[in-house]
């Protein structure tokens, strides 16, 4: 537990009046006009570098700001200024490449309507001028266009960000600590919107009370119900507590503070440096570790983290709960010792920096700390490779909400849990537990071979809708099961034979059927579709995995999974089989748990899965 003690005649001593965080966020007002030139200058090096036409594209559309309508807000910048000699390629560093910026083609069709008393951004998400700082309030009633290099906020966060939601699937989970706010959660789930995502989970963390209730009506702003989310008025750390949080009168105005850490009487110097002059008294917070959120769930898609100065201990303290449960992080940071320390854990823990920009500073032997001395923080931007690896592309998202990336799912399966399969139940056979789901709905099958367990779920659930997913080629096998395949199918074709032998209910609509590759035709169904998907087709792990991640997105919310053989080779042609590597993966990583299992006498058992909602 911290204590804290009243510090205020021992750490502002002749220095100036403007609070540190604001003062920083005044001198990045400053930097605008010339970061545009510089991050210009940086595209046209790297285009050099690469060869990316797209990177011009990107330079003839850039100038900042973008805003509309149209206003002279600052002094006109030429998009290039010719320097002499120019810059090799080695001193280019925008913390993006031409690559990189791609994602917001995603976006490219949105059109944002600008609103007095609000700033937009180019995703429509509405911010109130009164949430900003001072000199951000110029931009009243204006939109923003690409953030390239920035708007209100640099790239390579809004990069960050639109990773995670490209590639978080059917579902969006998302915290924001030191959320202020919430500007990074709100943006998230209006990115959400706009691809079709609607099951998006939030959670804020903000200690001040001011920020925490702008927090509250930036949701509000944005068509987001507070309610509905996880908004905790709190400090983050890395052990449960309670501290004092300093108390600032004016909320927009300051970037944020921290607790003051005390130990056996003594004031931590940095600590009480940090936070801002104005500050009227202290309030008790809650300090929350951050282990126990991630524990709310079992996948977190984003974390973003801005925690003044602790970012470092924040991870390092949590770092193989992270490496468990979160797909992304976005981190703030304020120091380049900080910047070292998050690189070097989470190297160590393997993962992956996708992008990093260095805290900009100015050497200051008067400063008392390294945080000090940061004009412009730094950001880094990390993917898990435990769960993801991401290749945004322009118009690789076609079918929405597909998700871009690529599961990379081992030979080895990983171990489940007992959260896994905490109200599983067990059946003898799949027909018994077949009979324990809800009758009617929408069925698929993939893979259905001589059509008996396809006519097993007619006559048992009574389906509105079944939907038949096959190859059709088994007619081309010369002998089946030791007859031979002309006098299994009567002289038809496979398709022919299953056709026929649901005539009755293909007249009648019930049911349809696809030839070819199946996780194929099923993306082309609308997603959402089927209240029950049994797999059993393609057995290798490519294949399984093929039609898992389709049918995870055909599934509805509260649907079903269902897949045959839950073994690891078939024990009599010793053939491997990929459908636990999946199955475990879809638990260990996505959160999806069991709802049954259902024996059979060899063992090819059947395994349904649900969504953990």
């Amino acid at each position: 537990m911290l204590r804290i003690r009243d510090c205020s005649h021992s750490t502002m001593t002749g220095r100036s009046p403007i609070p540190t965080k604001a003062l920083r966020y005044f001198k990045r007002l400053i930097y605008l006009p010339h970061t545009a030139t510089e991050t210009l200058e940086r595209l046209r090096q790297l285009d050099t570098v690469l060869g990316d036409t797209a990177s011009k594209a990107v330079a003839k559309k850039m100038s900042w700001p973008t805003p509309s309508p149209s206003a002279e807000l600052t002094p006109e910048v030429p998009l290039v200024q010719e320097r002499s000699p120019s810059p090799t390629p080695g001193e280019v560093f925008a913390g993006y490449s031409a690559k990189d910026i791609r994602v917001f083609d995603l976006f490219k069709n949105v059109r944002p309507e600008s609103k007095p008393g609000f700033v937009t951004d180019f995703l429509g998400t509405r911010t109130r001028t009164t949430s900003l700082w001072n000199n951000a309030r110029q931009f009243d009633g204006h939109v923003f266009g690409l953030p390239v290099p920035h708007d209100l906020f640099e790239a390579i966060e809004w990069i960050g960000l639109l990773k995670a939601v490209v590639s978080a699937g059917s579902s969006f989970a998302m915290m924001e600590l030191r959320a202020g706010w919430g500007p990074w959660l709100a943006a998230g789930a209006v990115a959400c919107k706009h691809l079709g995502i609607e099951d998006v989970h939030l959670l804020g963390v903000e200690a001040d009370p001011g920020r925490f209730e702008l927090m509250r009506q930036h949701f509000i702003d944005n068509g987001l119900d507070p309610e509905a989310h996880c908004l905790l008025r709190a400090a983050v750390g890395t052990e449960a507590g309670h501290a004092r949080w300093p108390r600032i009168s004016d909320a927009a105005n300051s970037g944020g503070g921290r607790p003051v850490r005390d130990k056996d009487g003594e004031v931590n110097q940095d600590d009480a440096d940090y936070i801002p002059h104005a500050v009227h008294d202290y309030i008790d917070v809650e300090i929350v570790p951050l282990r126990d959120l991630l524990a709310r769930r079992a996948v977190w898609d984003l974390i973003h983290i801005d925690v003044q100065g602790w970012e470092a201990d924040l991870v390092a303290g949590s770092v193989e709960e992270l490496g468990e449960r979160a797909k992304w992080l976005v981190i703030g940071t304020h120091s380049r010792q900080l910047d070292g320390r998050l690189i070097a854990t989470l190297h160590r823990a393997g993962w992956v920096l996708e992008n990093e920009k260095p805290t900009r500073f100015t050497f200051d032997r008067d400063k008392g700390s390294l945080e000090l001395m940061a004009e412009v923080d730094g950001t880094q931007i990390w993917r898990n490779p435990r769960f993801t690896s991401l290749h945004v592309g322009k118009g690789e998202r076609k079918s929405v909400p597909n998700s871009s990336a690529s599961i990379d799912v081992s030979n080895d399966p990983v171990s489940l849990a007992q959260e896994h399969v905490e109200n599983a139940r067990i059946f003898a056979t799949r027909e018994d537990a077949l009979a324990s789901l809800p009758h009617g709905g929408k069925f698929a099958e993939i893979g259905v071979a001589f059509g008996d367990f396809s006519e097993h779920v007619l006559r048992t659930l009574e389906p509105t809708k079944f939907d038949a997913f096959d190859i059709f080629r088994l007619h081309e096998i010369e002998t089946i099961w030791g007859r031979p395949s002309v006098d299994t199918f009567r002289g038809q074709t496979h398709r022919q034979f299953y056709e026929g032998r649901f005539a009755q209910e293909m007249a009648s609509g019930q049911m349809r059927v696809f030839e070819g590759d199946s996780s194929q035709l099923m993306s082309e169904q609308p997603d959402g579709l089927y209240d029950i998907i049994y797999i059993d087709g393609d057995h290798t792990l490519e294949g399984v995995l093929r039609d898992a991640e389709v049918a995870a997105r055909k599934l509805s919310r509260t649907g079903y999974l269902v897949f045959n053989d839950y073994i690891m080779a078939d024990h009599a042609s010793n053939a491997p089989y990929g459908i636990v590597q999946v199955v475990n993966w879809f638990c260990a990583r996505l959160g999806w748990r069991v709802h049954y299992l259902a024996l059979q006498r060899m063992m090819f058992c059947d395994i349904c899965l649900v969504r953990n909602l």
